[in-house]
């Protein structure tokens, strides 16, 4: 019923404004319709928190399927590699962009692509860096450190072999 729903708004909006071949409209319908799978709209929120530093961002449509395989395949013990525990995972991460982002100061044009900012953000030496690749090992519990209490890790007795990204 709700699918129905936000396709109704979706096209009904869609109806009263120019037509437009812009990426930008097919992402959010991708986005809207694709509401109802948790794992990839975590993936698409952690892409999102990239994008605000990024000129050309990647498209979640596009590397989505692959950044959840990573992920998951880096998730300690194994059989503990499930969706939900991913979740945790990419919204650990987007927070720690997020907060990378204001430290950074960064707008769309800060970086080229999703592939510049995540090379930044792990060779860097300015303080925002330093500080994200701490809250990084963090949220993957890299280097022996711990989860943030409130990112709901640490109840999972999981930890990340190496860096997925």
């Amino acid at each position: 019923m709700v699918f129905f729903l936000l396709t109704g708004i979706v096209f009904m909006a869609d109806g009263c404004r120019k037509e437009s071949n812009d990426d930008s409209e097919t992402e959010l319908l991708s986005s809207i319709l694709s509401q109802g799978n948790a794992i990839n709209s975590a993936c698409q929120r952690f892409i999102l928190s990239e994008a605000n530093c990024v000129a050309v961002s990647d498209s979640s449509l596009n590397v989505c399927s692959g950044l959840i395989s990573r992920l998951k395949g880096e998730i300690l013990p194994q059989e503990l590699s499930t969706d939900a525990v991913a979740i945790l995972y990419f919204d650990c991460f987007a927070k720690i962009n997020l907060t990378y982002n204001i430290s950074k100061a960064c707008n769309q044009n800060s970086f080229n692509s999703n592939s510049d900012y995540r090379r930044v953000q792990r060779t860097g030496t300015s303080q925002a860096e330093l500080s994200w690749r701490v809250a990084f090992n963090q949220c993957g519990s890299l280097e022996s450190e711990v989860p943030p209490a409130d990112s709901g890790l640490r109840e999972t007795d999981t930890i990340l072999r190496s860096d997925p990204f």
